[in-house]
C-alpha cells in the first residue's frame, strides 16, 4: 500500500512538471496584450530572455549599418520586435535582425498583429546559453533548422557577444546547401545582405575578451 502511494505521488509530480501546450491562437491572444515578447516553439510559449549590454549594442550596430547600406534598394531591415513565422515548423520567432527584400509577405492574425513569411537575411546574437560554436546548444540548433526551411532565406548570421566572431551561413544557389564562413578579426570585412560590413563596426563600443 505504501509503495502504491509513492508511485501515485511521483506520477502527479511528473505531470505538474510538464510544460503546458498552447494553440497558435492562444499565443497570439496573449502576445497582443503582453508587455514582454514571447516566441512560440513546438506548441510552447517561451519568454524572450534578458539581453545584455553587449547584445543590445551589437543589434543596434548591425541594424544601423544595414539600414545605411540598404538605403535606396528594395530591401528593408527590421529590429528584434518584428515577428517571423516559419510555416514549415509552425513556430514564431523574434530574430534579432531581419532583412526583407522585395514585397513583404505576412501571416496575418487580426488587424493588429502580423508575422513576416519571406525574410532574406536573419541575424541572431548568441546569448550566453547558446554561445558554443563547437557544439551548438539545442535551442540554437532547433532555431537554425527552422530558419533554413524558409525558401526565401539567403543568409543566416550568428554573432558572438563574448568574443569577436561572426558565423555566416549562405545558401548555395537554389539548393538547400549552405556555405559556412566566419570572421574573427576586427579588420576583416564580411558580406551581409549583399553589403560590405566591417567586423570592427559590428563590435563598436562592445567589450569582449
Amino acid at each position: 500500500m505504501q509503495a502504491e502511494k509513492v508511485c501515485r505521488s511521483r506520477s502527479r509530480k511528473g505531470v505538474s512538471q510538464r510544460r503546458r501546450k498552447a494553440t497558435p491562437e492562444q499565443y497570439f491572444e496573449g502576445e497582443i496584450r503582453s508587455v514582454r515578447k514571447h516566441e512560440y516553439i513546438d506548441g510552447e510559449i517561451r519568454l524572450m530572455p534578458y539581453t545584455s549590454e553587449n547584445h543590445g549594442l551589437i543589434v543596434a550596430n548591425l541594424t544601423g549599418l544595414l539600414f545605411a547600406a540598404l538605403n535606396g534598394t528594395n530591401c528593408r531591415v527590421y529590429p528584434s520586435d518584428h515577428m517571423l513565422f516559419t510555416p514549415q515548423t509552425g513556430n514564431y520567432y523574434y530574430p534579432n535582425v531581419m532583412v526583407v527584400c522585395g514585397e513583404s509577405q505576412f501571416y496575418q492574425f487580426k488587424p493588429r498583429m502580423q508575422a513576416t513569411l519571406n525574410p532574406t537575411v536573419l541575424i541572431e546574437v548568441l546569448s550566453e546559453t547558446t554561445n558554443d560554436y563547437a557544439v551548438p546548444r539545442l535551442a540554437e540548433a532547433v532555431k537554425w533548422y527552422a530558419y533554413k526551411q524558409i525558401p526565401t532565406l539567403h543568409q543566416y548570421v550568428r554573432v558572438s557577444q563574448d568574443e569577436i566572431r561572426l558565423d555566416l551561413f549562405t545558401r548555395v544557389g537554389d539548393t538547400n546547401d549552405w556555405l559556412n564562413t566566419f570572421a574573427e578579426q576586427p579588420d576583416q570585412t564580411v558580406t551581409v545582405a549583399g553589403c560590405a560590413v566591417k567586423v570592427s563596426e559590428v563590435y563598436e563600443h562592445v567589450k569582449v575578451g
